[in-house]
């Protein structure tokens, strides 16, 4: 029993000692060589496809695509796609609005000539009975 304490102790110190609380330091640049481009980041490591190339150049991190280099960093690439997000959430709130706006426009013209959803299914049930009534006396005969 008492080796058990002393083997737990020993467990508990050493697992205080491991832990220093800080992250061991990371290399956040690659020393320039021939095969690298001069030191770029370690993060450059992401090949954008060509709808991501679209998307930096619209986000105008680049003036063409061609210009757009074959590794660029992944957080380039998402800071464009959220770029790029908000702006066609902008895009959609634009055309909601506008197309919300010619309802309006569209109801109140309809309401100048009388039209009227309410009249509309009366008329609907209307045709509706009448078939109805034309076919149940063809039945007769």
């Amino acid at each position: 029993m008492n080796r058990l304490i002393v083997f737990q102790r020993g467990l508990n110190s050493l697992k205080r000692g491991m832990s220093t609380g800080t992250p061991p330091p990371t290399p956040t640049t690659v020393p320039p060589t021939p095969e690298n481009d001069s030191g770029k980041t370690l993060s450059a490591r992401y090949r954008p496809s060509d709808f991501e190339k679209i998307i930096l150049v619209w986000t105008k991190k680049f003036k063409s695509r061609a210009e757009v280099p074959s590794f660029v960093s992944a957080e380039m690439i998402e800071r464009s796609r959220s770029q790029a997000r908000i702006k066609i959430s902008n895009i959609l709130i634009l055309l909601t609005a506008l197309a919300s706006f010619g309802a309006v426009l569209a109801g109140k013209a309809a309401a100048k000539r009388g039209d009227s959803v309410h009249q509309m299914n009366l008329d609907w049930h209307k045709h509706y009975q009448d078939e109805h009534r034309e076919k149940e006396a063809a039945a007769a005969k």
